[in-house]
């Protein structure tokens, strides 16, 4: 999905849908070239997914969840979509990986965020309409325990909070049906922490200037 598309009505319905459960001062959203992201991954993103990243961008949420900068695919940044999907590839079935010279070279999953037990939570992206990817939830144990759910990014979010899902999806259960959480967004929460102030309480970070060897 190309930037043509942030104006969406039905896509920005959904976010403001999500809104009252994801509160933020930070929310400054992300300046993405979904053209170029695009042809990198070999596969336009889903609408929701734009109309998010236009409104919020990438950052965390109550310290209990990273929701991951869109990367190109040939960046080597560990901390961004591409880090991410690499894990989730990794514990992937070897059959359902593109072969060199496949026809559909683009990865079976796309991550888009992580939680603080170590889940990544990504698109199955079978559908060549990527706004019918449904989630699914990679547990730290790897494929041996995952779970797919038949709605969209925004959408799952949104339930997450409310508890709306049979059961938690997560294995941590810090978001699971607690209400708003709150959002900060990746470059103030650095902001922040380089400050020496906890992006999530206001208070002075115990750890500040704290090295480690």
């Amino acid at each position: 999905m190309t930037g043509d598309s942030l104006g969406s009505p039905v896509d920005s319905a959904a976010v403001q849908t999500l809104s009252p459960l994801l509160l933020s001062d930070y929310a400054v959203g992300e300046q993405v070239d979904w053209l170029r992201l695009s042809r990198s991954w070999e596969t336009d993103f889903p609408s929701d997914y734009v109309a998010f990243m236009s409104a919020y961008g990438a950052g965390g949420i109550s310290d209990a969840f990273e929701l991951l900068r869109p990367d190109e695919s040939a960046t080597e940044d560990s901390d961004g979509m591409t880090g991410e999907t690499a894990n989730a590839r990794a514990v992937w079935p070897s059959s359902s990986l593109p072969t060199e010279g496949s026809s559909s070279p683009k990865s079976p999953v796309i991550a888009w965020g992580v939680t603080v037990g170590a889940d990544v939570v990504c698109w199955l992206t079978g559908n060549e309409n990527p706004d019918r990817w449904p989630v699914a939830v990679v547990s730290r144990d790897g494929f041996s325990r995952w779970t797919s759910y038949e709605c969209g990014m925004v959408e799952f979010l949104r339930r997450v909070f409310s508890g709306e899902l049979e059961a938690c999806p997560f294995s941590d259960a810090t978001l699971w049906g607690t209400g708003a959480q709150k959002f900060v967004h990746w470059k103030e929460e650095r902001r922040l922490l380089e400050s020496g102030v906890d992006p999530w309480t206001g208070e002075p970070d115990p750890l500040a200037g704290v090295g480690f060897d």
